[in-house]
């Protein structure tokens, strides 16, 4: 029984309190106590040199019934779900890195009558992944993982034929990326 209670003790309480200071950590929130080099360096990527969180997760949709858009144009989603870090501008269409990390990036959308749709996921005006829809009404979607660094933009661009789209309700056009993990990869 005393070997028992001594495992618990010594190796199994120590596991489940650090990966709660792991947890925390990835979440962004601010560290209350360091005492040795790993929890040190999750305390410094939790937060930036002005003590705030580095996290970062938004969505954002359109919140309008009609679409017209051109070869080349960058998608602007305008209805916040949610802007973590406010690093998504719904002005520009554009997400700024503010934290180095590895991301998960996510865009889905809807095709228009008689009309297929090319749409792709933009870094720094590289493409990384093709979103295309078919004729009638088609949906399309990518979630893509990157290793960024702070000052990469990401955004949505239309890269074919023009698109009018009406009469449709858009939560289907989401754009979306999250913070999996601080720090360089």
């Amino acid at each position: 029984m005393t070997l028992v209670f001594t495992y618990i003790v010594c190796v199994l309480v120590p596991m489940i309190l650090n990966q709660l200071y792991v947890d925390a950590y990835s979440y962004g929130l601010q560290c209350v106590e360091c005492d040795d080099d790993r929890k040190e360096r999750f305390c410094r990527e939790s937060t930036d040199d002005n003590g705030q969180s580095s996290f970062t997760a938004f969505t954002f949709t359109l919140d309008h019934n009609t679409i017209k858009w051109k070869k080349g144009d960058i998608v602007k989603y305008t209805r916040k779900l949610t802007n973590i870090g406010n690093c998504y501008n719904s002005n520009t269409g554009i997400f700024t890195v503010k934290t180095d990390g590895l991301y998960a990036v996510s865009a889905a959308m809807i095709g228009g009558p008689h009309q297929s749709t090319h749409y792709s996921i933009r870094k720094n005006g590289q493409q990384m992944v093709w979103l295309f829809t078919g004729p009638t009404y088609d949906m399309a979607a990518q979630t893509i993982n990157l290793a960024l660094r702070k000052g990469d933009r990401l955004w949505i661009q239309l890269e074919w034929l023009p698109v009018h789209i009406y009469k449709i309700k858009h939560p289907y056009h989401q754009f979306s990326a999250v913070l999996i993990r601080p720090g360089k990869f």
